[in-house]
């Protein structure tokens, strides 16, 4: 992933050379461009540069104000410690965050494994596992492949080879002498959703799953007809018509839809009972309709389900609603 500086230094150039243009077609058109250094000419290329320039620039510092809202949490009582995770191609970043009373991890003996959106980190999820391990759950948070401190493992746009990862996170966690006899919980958001689904929806090491904001039917819901975002992913590398296959793999709602059909009465009701869902009505980057389709293939009761009128994809002010309701579901 480009940092900040990369992409307006990428975007700077690409505006000196639009600005340049219009200083060109100024000249073509007989409008003095030499006369004074303030010459309608020079005024009307610095305006293009201005009107182009300046809309990225505000985008991008109420972004790091979003991402910058919470404060660093005061971390006495817990203790974060830094590992990597063998995966194809590379090693995952994670962190793990555990209470330092021993009395309240053994209490819930939970391991939670936390999933991040596309375009998020671990940290950017801070606010939501510190106090989950402040109630005493063991976390795992951990940069996807192309993101964080895992750059280097991969493509973060290659979805598939996530799942994967996240299948890897999983035997690692149950061969370590530490976890081996905890159970295994899992929280994902967006793109992270649709890992935690499809990767460990019918996994039995995984007792419960909260699909936060999650795609239903991959192909159909990806918002490709959003043409800033469908720019936004094309540049990212995100595949927008994979195949039949792909797409089944990418999408919760076959993979739930197959296993309903192939588990036992008993078995199904049992599965379907341990995924929380978790959407907000105005999301316009994955459709409430997603949560709708989700909810019916499931037939989740009202207890595992969470509708958030405002909020939209990011879930901004939601953030105490997520935590309280993942703890209830957690705990329950």
């Amino acid at each position: 992933m480009l940092s900040n500086t990369y992409k307006r230094i990428i975007l700077i150039i690409i505006d000196v050379l639009f600005s340049w243009y219009i200083w060109e077609v100024n000249i073509s058109l007989g409008n003095p461009c030499y006369t004074t250094a303030f010459s309608s000419c020079f005024l009307l290329s610095l305006t293009t540069f201005l009107i182009v320039y300046t809309p990225f620039e505000i985008y991008w510092s109420f972004r790091d104000l979003w991402f910058d809202r919470w404060p660093k949490l005061y971390l006495k009582d817990l203790k974060v410690s830094n590992t990597k995770i063998n995966v194809s191609n590379g090693l995952l970043s994670a962190n793990l965050v555990k209470n330092q009373n021993q009395a309240k991890i053994k209490l819930k003996n939970t391991l939670v494994i936390v999933c991040h959106g596309f375009s998020d980190t671990k940290e950017t999820l801070e606010y939501f596992y510190y106090p989950l391990a402040y109630q005493g759950y063991v976390v795992l948070a951990y940069d996807a492949r192309g993101t964080g401190k895992s750059k280097k493992a991969g493509k973060r746009s290659d979805f598939i080879e996530r799942i994967e990862d996240f299948k890897k996170i999983i035997e690692w966690v149950k061969n370590q002498e530490e976890f081996s006899n905890m159970k295994i919980s899992c929280v994902g958001f967006s793109i992270g959703a649709i890992t935690v689904l499809s990767g460990g929806f019918l996994d039995r090491n995984i007792e419960k799953i909260v699909a936060i904001s999650s795609m239903s039917h991959y192909k159909q819901n990806i918002p490709k007809y959003n043409p800033i975002i469908m720019l936004s992913y094309l540049m990212k590398g995100v595949k927008l018509f994979p195949n039949d296959e792909e797409n089944k793999m990418l999408s919760p709602y076959s993979l739930i839809q197959t296993a309903k059909k192939e588990l036992t009465l008993e078995d199904w009701k049992i599965y379907s009972k341990k995924v929380m869902l978790i959407h907000c009505i105005n999301d316009r980057v994955i459709k409430f309709k997603n949560f709708k389709e989700n909810k019916m293939i499931l037939e989740s009761p009202e207890k595992n389900l969470l509708i958030l009128k405002k909020g939209g994809h990011s879930q901004k002010k939601n953030e105490c609603a997520l935590v309280g309701a993942t703890l209830n579901f957690l705990n329950s």
